[in-house]
């Protein structure tokens, strides 16, 4: 991957931002307030160093659009329409997930989800602002653990991203491989 541009400035969180890792920041309590094995918790924070964690932002007045990619989430895509709350049933066992976003406009937005993990209930607010000069995105994920009350907040940094996102080189590579199969069909028809 290539190195994030330092210097690029944002109007808006659309497009891509890359994690900023010069920035000191720890996962760890986040992911202790849903008591997960340390091991888990190591093998995490191992994969964000390892890997570049790159999100790309479509925000608009009616929907955000919020593409993952990382060693932890490879190839997420979340579609929430703003002030509408999605459910869904996850496996195993038919766990409900809810979230809902909110925003004032381009620069800022708000998820709130709720979880039924394997170790109790978890509410997760992930905030993502623009910094005032637009050369930076501040993430601040907090995190509630219904059952024991604990709670934990993280602040992370994503710099403008100039590469091409992840995301977009898989729908390339997958175009590219349709194309083929449909050229070598039309081949075989003629």
């Amino acid at each position: 991957m290539s190195a994030p541009t330092a210097t690029a400035t944002r109007e808006s969180l659309n497009g891509s931002w890359i994690l900023d890792k010069t920035k000191p920041y720890s996962m760890k309590d986040y992911l202790a307030v849903m008591h997960l094995d340390e091991l888990a918790i190591l093998a995490h924070e191992k994969g964000e160093q390892e890997q570049d964690t790159i999100q790309t932002i479509e925000l608009d007045d009616k929907q955000l659009t919020l593409h993952k990619f990382s060693r932890v989430n490879n190839n997420l895509c979340v579609q929430l329409r703003l002030g509408e709350e999605l459910v869904e049933l996850l496996k195993p066992g038919e766990r409900v997930k809810k979230q809902v976003a909110t925003s004032n406009g381009l620069k800022d937005f708000l998820i709130k989800s709720s979880l039924d993990t394997l170790n109790g209930l978890a509410t997760v607010l992930d905030q993502r602002q623009l910094a005032e000069d637009g050369a930076f995105m501040q993430q601040t994920l907090s995190i509630r653990n219904e059952q024991t009350g604990e709670t934990s907040t993280t602040t992370r940094f994503f710099l403008p991203y100039d590469g091409i996102p992840p995301h977009l080189i898989a729908d390339k590579e997958m175009e590219s491989t349709m194309d083929v199969t449909t050229d070598a069909a039309d081949e075989t028809d003629a």
